[in-house]
């Protein structure tokens, strides 16, 4: 019997070293499935993270494109604004000669046209201010003579040293060189 005792045993300490086989095999199994969903956290907070990253961008780039977009929106309403302004302005010279101090206003754009001025020289003028030209040629002291083939709301063009030198001072040009300068100040009030 002794021999069957020591196949008894044999096969008792085979069986144990085959349970601790597959306990060790098992904990190393549930040491590596642990890994593995430590991974996948990682992995999958990672992936979440990268998503909320691009998700936030592009939210980000949507609100500046709409902001971009409604601020050009904005400029383009405060253009037509302006320029429908100075249009309206345009078109309110032409009433300006009819006025009772026009003959003043074309005298004071006269008198700044000349300034300095020595010698011969032509005021250009609208048929409609030609007396008013005449009148300013006699009695500024200049000689010259009235040329009135233009059209203007207003004011004259000077021509003085042979024709090497023009002083426009029509009401048209006035209104164009306010326009350069007043644009960016009407359009700070149109932002308040």
């Amino acid at each position: 019997m002794a021999i069957e005792d020591i196949f008894i045993a044999l096969e008792e300490q085979g069986e144990q070293e085959s349970r601790e086989a597959i306990e060790a095999a098992r904990e190393q199994a549930r040491g590596i499935k642990e890994d593995a969903e430590e991974m996948g956290k990682s992995i999958c907070a990672n992936k979440m993270e990268v998503a909320r990253a691009s998700a936030t961008l592009r939210s980000s780039r949507a609100v500046n494109s709409a902001r971009l977009e409604g601020r050009r929106a904005v400029a383009g309403v405060k253009e037509r604004a302006i320029v429908a302004a100075f249009d309206e302005a345009l078109g309110l010279l032409g009433s300006v000669r009819e006025s009772k101090d026009y003959p003043g206003l074309f005298r004071a754009l006269a008198l700044e046209a000349v300034a300095g001025l020595e010698g011969e020289v032509t005021l250009l003028v609208d048929p409609a201010d030609e007396g008013l030209a005449s009148e300013f040629l006699k009695s500024s002291g200049l000689t010259g003579s009235v040329d009135a083939s233009t059209s203007t709301r207003g004011g004259l063009t000077v021509i003085a040293h042979d024709g090497s030198m023009f002083r426009r001072n029509t009401l048209e040009d006035r209104l164009a060189k306010f326009r350069v300068h007043g644009q960016s100040e009407i359009a700070e009030v149109l932002s308040a």
